[in-house]
């Protein structure tokens, strides 16, 4: 018999601030996180959604702000929020909860600084704790080591699908072993010279004429790019029955899921992008054993790049039909930039909310919607309403992609 896994606990650190109550009263708001923003030692002058350190730093014991990278702090902060809010404590068994983080960059920060250092002030200035700060499974690590959590453990890696792949097989974890919880999700602190050098020149970037409310506007006939950002969205997942056992707060039951890759490489398909997409949702919908019918809001990926927002909006039309005029959708990419590998799930975190507070997010910074991405019922203003079952998606712009369901309990 398989077992009905729900959602707990929820914590997010992103541009908007730390916590939950930070992001949704900021975005429904119509905050934006993305500000003007220079590189470090490069000097070069763009625009990013960057997580204010000094609001970060009352989360942080003293004794880890010197000792691990930028994306293990955005995940430990997460963790700890998410923690709370589930009200994981002492009853339960530490050897049978475990920790999936992902991250597409890892301690890209702490490396470029290093072999800065290296090169210039020679080897035994080099951060002695260098190699263990780097490594993608680091965050999944000091967070187990910070709660002395027994059970699996492990950093994933898939760009910026990691966190929800860590979500997926957190669920995975719990569903066909002795697991009692899973903490799980996503973490990135990508806003580095080397990043951002190599994606300006692919030219997936918005100039730096343009102001930086209107930066990132996903589906708008403007957009001219994606933000970079950076942050981390963490959930505790547990089964229904343990939930329901202790009286916990229940925001909603993770049902089904797809994953999906474009082979770019594929000469007999003129948009294989669209095909891996739309074959992601179909997955999804599998899974959850649902028709799209049965779906209410899809949490778009929508991450403002001019190919992918149309690609993603061909295949929401494809797999949703006729229907597709009537679910509401909206990219949270507006406000929060693209946080590669956390985006996933903060959007996830985000659907979840929506869930709970049965309320549909808007697509801040939406003005004109693009043609080529009609007829979908792109909102420019929150709405309340009934919501059941959320899709959220999660696609990258280097041909990872992943779907996941949530419902209402």
């Amino acid at each position: 018999m398989k077992k009905r896994i729900v959602v707990t606990g929820i914590g997010i650190v992103s541009p908007l601030g730390v916590g939950m109550r930070e992001n949704w009263e900021g975005y429904l708001s119509g905050l934006s996180g993305i500000k003007e923003f220079v590189t470090e030692g490069r000097g070069l002058k763009t625009y990013a959604g960057a997580v204010s350190g000094e609001e970060l730093g009352k989360f942080i014991p003293e004794a880890k702000k010197d000792k691990t990278d930028k994306f293990t702090r955005f995940a430990l902060v997460a963790a700890k929020n998410a923690l709370q809010d589930a009200k994981i404590d002492d009853g339960f068994n530490k050897e049978k909860i475990g920790v999936f983080i992902g991250s597409a960059f890892s301690g890209l920060n702490i490396i470029e600084k290093q072999i800065k250092i290296l090169y210039c002030d020679g080897p035994r200035r080099v951060h002695p704790l260098l190699m263990q700060n780097n490594l993608t499974n680091a965050p999944s690590g000091e967070i187990a080591i910070e709660y002395t959590l027994k059970g699996p453990n492990i950093g994933f890696s898939s760009g910026a699908c990691s966190g929800n792949y860590s979500i997926i097989h957190a669920f995975n974890a719990i569903q066909r072993h002795d697991i009692d919880a899973m903490i799980a999700g996503g973490t990135e602190a990508p806003l580095c010279a080397g990043v951002f050098e190599e994606l300006r020149r692919k030219g997936i970037f918005p100039p730096n004429n343009c102001s930086s409310i209107r930066a990132s506007c996903p589906f708008d006939v403007d957009r001219m790019g994606f933000v970079l950002s950076e942050g981390a969205g963490v959930v505790v997942l547990e089964t229904l029955r343990s939930a329901e056992k202790r009286g916990a707060d229940v925001y909603g039951e993770l049902i089904g899921f797809g994953a999906s890759y474009d082979n770019n490489g594929d000469t007999h398909r003129k948009n294989p992008g669209f095909y891996s997409k739309a074959s992601c949702m179909k997955q999804a919908l599998e899974s959850a054993s649902i028709d799209s019918s049965d779906v209410d809001y899809i949490s778009a990926s929508g991450i403002s790049g001019i190919r992918e927002d149309r690609e993603e909006s061909e295949a929401i039309k494809s797999v949703f039909g006729e229907d597709v005029h009537k679910i509401p959708v909206s990219s949270t990419k507006g406000s929060l930039g693209f946080s590669i590998g956390a985006s996933g799930p903060i959007d996830a975190i985000f659907s979840l909310l929506s869930l709970k507070k049965q309320i549909v997010l808007q697509t801040n910074n939406l003005v004109n919607l693009d043609p080529e991405c009609d007829p979908l019922l792109v909102l420019k203003k929150a709405d309340s309403r009934s919501v059941n079952v959320v899709l959220s998606n999660n696609f990258d712009y280097t041909g990872n992609n992943v779907s996941v369901v949530f419902k209402r309990l």
